[in-house]
């Protein structure tokens, strides 16, 4: 050990001593407990405990962006937080107010926009990603559980966006090509509907049960005919087809399809995804209004029927549907519509669809929009088709 003459342990503590002793001292306070909020751990908040059984719903995890319930709150106004009574934190009692603030004016928006119009149940508002919400529905069983309007709202909220999440995947849609927000009014009256529903989409009358702005803005509302739509299933597989066409519209080019001769793509990608998602096709496009409530067609399990009119040559030609709007379509047409998408996605990929809707939304013939994409003409598409249908639909009713 050295030992220093006393000189010049003086020296050495007039020029370090004082640096190194400020070193140690930040250093012990670095590594020293910081003492912390037991209540909200130094957070400024703690959450909202007036939610009960809702309180996840409402998180924005779940795609929960704002709810009229949950801005209802006498105790967080919809921030799903309060602030900690223990402690103080000034930057988060700020932002607390500031969501307070945000959460406010989006309800009393949406209050003034719709339910001020209406004048029946009242009406529960939700905002998610890319969904705008207005739900009266009635307390519905969902399986074997009965779901009151709020949740059941939460529900709707979840599959709008799993619905917007499957058509991207599908058809290989990025992000960007899917920028536009979609509209969404579901009510239990039909007054409610003839109220708000020409408001939002420009069309429709008082005996409409639904109406659609398509396009660049893109708006659905309807109300719950029980006749149509007597449980969840049948609203469920009703609201697919129907947003389904607002999302086939919104993709860009943001174009409507259902007045540009392609109705089989319009009604055969909306009844594709009902198939899809609930094994059933009950919606149809076109003389809404006349329709008696409720007609289907062959139960709406196309499968077999279709097989059967192959089987009897009385399908038309794909040259032939494929010069028909929307609303020329019939029942077989519709059943045809559904196989064509169903073969071209199974057979040659979502991408090159995609490809077909983007050059007929520009006005390219669709002779020409098929040999680009596909490098066929209208009058090839039958035999390959017809076969495909032989392979894969079984001339047996499933059950």
């Amino acid at each position: 050990m050295v030992r220093y003459p006393a000189a010049v342990l003086r020296w050495i503590l007039a020029s370090v001593g004082l640096p190194f002793l400020m070193s140690v001292a930040q250093a012990v306070a670095q590594d020293a407990p910081v003492v912390a909020c037991r209540v909200c751990s130094n957070h400024g908040t703690v959450p909202c405990g007036k939610h009960g059984k809702l309180w996840e719903l409402e998180q924005p995890s779940r795609g929960t962006v704002f709810c009229s319930a949950a801005a209802d709150c006498k105790a967080c106004a919809g921030a799903l937080a309060v602030d900690c009574k223990t402690c103080r934190n000034a930057a988060a009692e700020t932002e607390l107010q500031r969501r307070q603030n945000l959460v406010k004016e989006w309800v009393q928006k949406r209050r003034k926009d719709v339910d001020a119009i209406t004048d029946n149940d009242p009406i529960f508002h939700l905002q998610t990603a890319h969904f705008d919400l207005a739900f009266g529905i009635r307390p519905t069983m969902v399986g074997k559980e009965k779901l009151d309007t709020h949740p059941l709202m939460h529900l709707y909220g979840d599959r709008l966006e799993a619905l917007r999440a499957l058509y991207l995947k599908t058809f290989d849609l990025k992000e960007e090509e899917q920028a536009g927000r979609l509209q969404v009014y579901m009510f239990r009256h039909g007054q409610d509907q003839a109220r708000i529903g020409p408001r939002v989409t420009g069309i429709g009358s008082s005996q409409s049960t639904g109406t659609k702005l398509m396009g660049v803005d893109c708006v659905y509302s309807m109300w719950q005919d029980l006749r149509s739509f007597p449980d969840d299933e049948a609203l469920y597989r009703g609201v697919i087809h129907n947003v389904m066409h607002l999302l086939l519209c919104n993709t860009t080019p943001p174009q409507v399809l259902y007045n540009r001769k392609q109705g089989w793509i319009d009604e055969g990608v909306a009844n594709w995804f009902e198939d899809k998602i609930t094994g059933k096709c009950t919606n149809f496009c076109f003389e809404e209004i006349l329709m008696m409530p409720g007609s289907s067609f062959k139960g709406g399990r196309w499968r077999a029927p279709v097989r059967k009119l192959v089987d009897e040559g009385k399908l038309k030609s794909f040259a032939e549907i494929s010069q028909l709007n929307t609303d020329q379509l019939d029942f077989q047409d519709h059943a045809m519509s559904f196989a064509l998408v169903d073969y071209f996605l199974a057979v040659h990929g979502g991408a090159k669809l995609r490809d077909l809707v983007r050059l007929v939304k520009q006005d390219k013939p669709i002779g020409e929009a098929l040999q680009a994409v596909y490098g066929l003409n209208p009058l090839s598409i039958d035999a390959p088709f017809q076969q495909w249908v032989k392979d894969n639909y079984s001339p047996l009713d499933a059950r």
